[in-house]
């Protein structure tokens, strides 16, 4: 899968400022046949900008009165992440009473049944087609979602990067900006290391995958100017992404290395491997930074009584990211603006430090009753999650 899902407070509505100001930063997608809501509507609709997750929209702001039809087709579908993921969706669609509702297709891990399901959803009559296409290689997954693109279909990737061409192979990809991430995890690591700086690790998904490669762009270009930290590992450490995997990497590095200083993983729920690791290896913990896991929120407090040295940095898992495709796809349909980023640049959700402005300390991102895979910073609220989660 090209994007790690196993993985913030509700996006504020856009102002007139904000749009102008992300606006001058995007291009609009002309394309009729990828659009489903024709050239006029598209163009309304700002694709492949980046911005701020306080720049997204409010649904009501492009909710019309033309009815919408909305398909969501996940490559996996099978843990919290993906349950949330829907369920935020469904949430999203709620806010619009012109969306009917939301069909939906899990791949299961299989891409012949996801691309079966981005298929049946054309042939439904979706008019918005939301896909995670993670069932393969994103490209695997081009020819399906191209075709649903020329059959009028808006569709729009989420959360895995298909590779392809805004505005012929589909409408847009909306996700997190890769490479900021690894900007944000670096600059918080150096600050924790202090003018002495230190020794620190990357870890990442599977071998060669884009995503840990962009997070890894952003990590050296922030290092190159803090020559006195040093980025033992030159290319993401291969742990597909799986803690028993993560734990087993990161042991073999503690063995390799005697003074590792902190640790960015790309993926919270496998970072819980690296805790393991060091405490396996009868050493102290050190600064974490990765994305937001109940586990490690939840877990900080009593960590931290015995690990001076162990702080945690998380940005958020993005398990609301699909509400932002919905409302460009309703905003295509029914012909109105939508200058909300497609690519968020996503600051920290947590610092155990409190430095980060607008971050929460673990023990108030935890979520004591939900899974140890579920990432606190969804926008679903306590009482919709524990609801989800008793079903």
């Amino acid at each position: 899968m090209p994007t790690h899902r196993r993985s913030l407070a509700t996006a504020t509505a856009l102002g007139t400022a904000a749009v102008l100001a992300v606006t001058g930063c995007s291009t609009t997608n002309k394309t009729a046949s990828a659009t489903g809501g024709g050239p006029s509507a598209a163009a309304q609709v700002a694709v492949g900008n980046a911005g701020p997750l306080s720049a997204a929209a409010a649904m009501a702001s492009v909710c019309g009165d033309k009815p919408v039809k909305v398909g969501l087709v996940d490559g996996l579908g099978t843990n919290s992440w993906s349950k949330i993921v829907r369920a935020e969706i469904e949430d999203e669609a709620r806010k619009c009473p012109a969306v009917s509702g939301v069909e939906y297709v899990a791949g299961r891990g299989d891409l012949q049944s996801t691309l079966a399901g981005i298929t049946s959803m054309a042939s439904k009559g979706v008019n918005v087609l939301l896909v995670i296409p993670d069932a393969g290689p994103g490209p695997a997954h081009l020819s399906a979602l191209r075709a649903a693109a020329n059959a009028g279909v808006t569709v729009l990737p989420i959360a895995a990067d298909p590779q392809g061409k805004p505005g012929s192979d589909y409408f847009d990809y909306v996700d997190w900006d890769t490479p900021y991430l690894g900007e944000v995890w670096a600059k918080w690591m150096i600050d924790r290391l202090g003018p002495d700086g230190g020794n620190i690790v990357m870890l990442g998904g599977p071998a060669g995958n884009p995503v840990s490669q962009a997070h890894l762009s952003g990590i050296k270009k922030v290092l190159a100017g803090a020559p006195q930290v040093k980025l033992l590992t030159d290319e993401p450490v291969t742990t597909n992404w799986d803690p028993a995997m993560e734990q087993q990497a990161m042991s073999g590095l503690l063995a390799k290395y005697p003074k590792i200083d902190g640790v960015i993983s790309d993926y919270g729920a496998a970072a819980t491997g690296v805790l393991r690791a060091y405490q396996s290896a009868g050493r102290p913990l050190v600064p974490i930074a990765t994305t937001d896991d109940n586990e490690l929120s939840c877990g900080f407090t009593a960590l931290k009584a015995k690990n001076g040295g162990y702080e945690l940095a998380t940005v958020s898992s993005r398990t609301w990211i699909g509400r932002v495709a919905l409302r460009k796809g309703v905003a295509v349909v029914n012909g109105k603006a939508d200058a909300e980023p497609s690519r968020l640049q996503l600051d920290l959700f947590e610092d155990s430090t409190g430095g980060a402005d607008g971050a929460v300390a673990p023990d108030k991102a935890c979520k004591a009753d939900l899974p140890n895979d579920a990432p606190p910073s969804s926008q679903l609220d306590t009482a919709q999650l524990a609801t989800l989660f008793q079903g």
